[in-house]
């Protein structure tokens, strides 16, 4: 199974405000979600994230994502019938292969995105970018004791400023130094 997390950040790395808005993100960066999640067949958050998307956006909706929603939580969340929950990022990776896909991508909130790093489960990592900086917020990964080395694969600039970066993960070794 191919893990491929997709985020937006701003130029610091922050993915939320401290309330969990993301009003400084551009629309850009949802369609772009949603056309990778179309294409992998499957996509995977964390409650928090389901929660907070679910309570601030009119707009955007999980559940109108053409893609098998996954969420990873500890409790039985309720949910919409389509919604598959898992109970670790290991548990969505093996419930996803079951039924057949061969590839997720991850955009999850600091914590999950932690989480999948940390076991060592994140194959690709693709940032967008946003020509914005945030004082304080949410980071795209909680502080844990992990460490992973980057290959750059491509760079793409949207018109509205955004960058996209697009690596692949070739060593989650613990760094030595």
């Amino acid at each position: 199974m191919k893990v491929i997390m997709f985020m937006a950040m701003t130029t610091n790395g922050m993915i939320a405000r401290e309330n969990d808005a993301e009003d400084f993100l551009s629309d850009e960066n949802w369609y772009e979600f949603c056309r990778m999640a179309k294409k992998s067949g499957c996509f995977v958050i964390g409650r928090r994230t389901y929660d907070v998307v679910r309570k601030l956006y009119e707009k955007y909706n999980f559940d109108d994502v053409e893609a098998r929603p996954i969420v990873v939580s500890r409790k039985n969340p309720k949910l919409p019938k389509e919604y598959i929950v898992a109970v670790s990022p290991r548990n969505a990776i093996k419930m996803a292969s079951r039924i057949g896909f061969k590839s997720m991508i991850l955009t999850g909130g600091s914590n999950l995105n932690s989480s999948f790093m940390k076991l060592k489960l994140v194959d690709e990592i693709i940032v967008n970018v946003e020509p914005a900086v945030l004082g304080k917020g949410i980071h795209i990964f909680s502080e844990e004791n992990f460490y992973s080395r980057l290959q750059l694969l491509d760079v793409r600039k949207f018109k509205n400023g955004i960058v996209q970066l697009h690596y692949k993960v070739i060593n989650h070794a613990k760094k030595t130094r």
